[in-house]
C-alpha cells in the first residue's frame, strides 16, 4: 500500500479498499497530531468555554501591540490600558516611562474655568488626545467644544464654543491651526487666536464638507474613516471632498439591537440608484471662497473620487477618480488655484 505521507487520492497501484483504508489512517494521524503537539506546550484540552466565553476565551490571534506611533527613530508611543498612560517605548529594549505627566495635565485642566477635578481627572487620563506632530501640544474634547493645551503650560486654552459638536479634528502640519467639521460644514481655529472661522458655509442635511457620507465611508475610505479633508503639507490650504446626497434615496430597516425595536431611516443607494453626488473643493485656511477642481469630463460616468492628497510642495492636489463600475482608474493633479487639472496616467 501507499505510504501515509501521500493523501492516496490519485494513487493508481492500490485498491480502493486499501487508499480509504489509508485515508482514514492519515486522517486520524493529523488529528492525534493536531491535538497533542499543543497539549505538549500547553496541557490542557480546549473547552467550549476557551473559544466562546466572553471573558474567558483564548486570543488565538495573540496580542500585538496596536495604534502605535513613531516619536523618533528609536522610540514610539504606545496606549497602556492598564496603567491608563501613554508611554514612551524604546523599540529595542522595550524599556518604557510615561510621555506624558498626568500630574501636570490634569492640574492644568483643572485651570480651565467649568472643569471640576473630577472631570479633569478623567480627561488627563482618558485615550483620546488628538497631538500635534511635533507631539509637543494636544487638544481634547469637554462638553462638546475643543480645549488646546501646550504640554509643560500651567493652563488650557477653550477654542471653541457652541453647542455643536466638532467632529473630525486635525491639527494642520505646523501644529498652528486646528480644523474640524461642524454641522456639515469646515471650520478652523488658530491656537494662538482662538476664533473658529468657517471655510465652507453650505453644509447641511443635503452636503456635507469635509465629511463622508455613509457610501464613501463604508465602501471606499474604509469603514468608520469619515475624514473627507487634507491639509497641505505647507498648512496653508484645505481639500475636501463636498458630497451632495440630495438624490440618494432613503432606505428603512428597523433596529432589532434595542429592546423595543425601533425605525431609522438612511440615505442609502441601492444598486441603480444615484450616488452622492461629489466633487473637489480647495480652500485656504485663512478664509475665502473654495475653488473647485474641474471634473467635468468625468461627469457622464457619475464619478468616485476614491483618493485625494498633496504634492509634497503643497503645488498641486493629487486625486483618483474611477467610473461607478470600476472599470479605469485615473490619477490626476489639480492646480489648487484654478482647478484646472492634469491627468498623470489611466489604469
Amino acid at each position: 500500500m501507499c505510504s501515509m505521507r501521500s493523501i492516496c487520492s490519485v494513487c493508481c497501484r492500490c485498491s480502493p479498499a486499501s487508499r480509504a483504508a489509508a485515508r482514514r489512517a492519515l486522517a486520524g494521524g493529523l488529528l492525534v497530531a493536531c491535538l497533542t503537539a499543543p497539549a505538549a506546550a500547553q496541557q490542557r484540552t480546549l473547552t467550549v468555554a476557551d473559544i466562546f466565553d466572553p471573558a474567558r476565551r483564548v486570543d488565538f490571534d495573540g496580542d500585538p501591540p496596536r495604534g502605535l506611533e513613531w516619536l523618533d527613530d528609536r522610540r514610539y508611543l504606545q496606549w497602556d490600558d492598564a496603567a491608563g498612560a501613554l508611554l514612551a517605548v524604546d523599540a529595542e529594549s522595550g524599556a518604557n516611562a510615561p510621555f506624558l505627566d498626568r500630574a501636570a495635565l490634569e492640574a492644568a485642566i483643572a485651570a480651565v474655568p467649568g472643569i471640576g477635578a473630577a472631570e479633569a481627572g478623567r480627561l488627563a487620563r482618558s485615550r483620546n488626545h488628538l497631538l500635534n506632530a511635533d507631539r509637543t501640544a494636544l487638544v481634547f474634547d469637554f462638553a462638546d467644544d475643543l480645549y488646546y493645551h501646550e504640554l509643560g503650560a500651567s493652563a488650557a486654552v477653550r477654542l471653541t464654543r457652541t453647542p455643536e459638536a466638532e467632529q473630525e479634528v486635525s491639527f494642520s502640519p505646523d501644529g498652528r491651526l486646528v480644523a474640524f467639521v461642524r454641522a456639515h460644514d469646515l471650520h478652523v481655529v488658530s491656537v494662538d487666536r482662538p476664533q473658529a472661522r468657517a471655510l465652507t458655509t453650505d453644509g447641511g442635511e443635503a452636503v456635507r464638507n469635509g465629511l463622508l457620507d455613509w457610501v464613501y465611508q463604508e465602501e471606499i475610505y474604509g469603514r468608520g474613516n469619515f475624514r473627507g479633508y487634507w491639509w497641505s503639507p505647507d498648512s496653508t490650504r484645505i481639500a475636501f471632498l463636498s458630497l451632495d446626497g440630495s438624490e440618494v434615496p432613503d432606505f428603512t430597516i428597523v433596529d432589532h439591537i434595542e429592546y423595543h425595536p425601533e425605525v431609522e431611516t438612511w440615505a442609502y443607494p441601492k444598486a441603480g440608484d444615484p450616488n452622492p453626488a461629489a466633487r473637489i473643493g480647495i480652500v485656504r485656511a485663512a478664509g475665502g471662497a473654495s475653488t473647485w477642481v474641474d471634473l467635468d469630463a468625468y461627469a457622464p460616468s457619475q464619478p468616485l473620487i476614491v483618493r485625494v492628497g498633496w504634492t509634497p510642495d503643497s503645488g498641486g492636489v493629487v486625486f483618483q477618480v474611477q467610473d461607478r463600475e470600476q472599470t479605469w482608474l485615473d490619477l490626476g493633479v489639480a492646480d489648487p488655484q484654478s482647478g484646472r487639472t492634469t491627468r498623470l496616467l489611466r489604469e
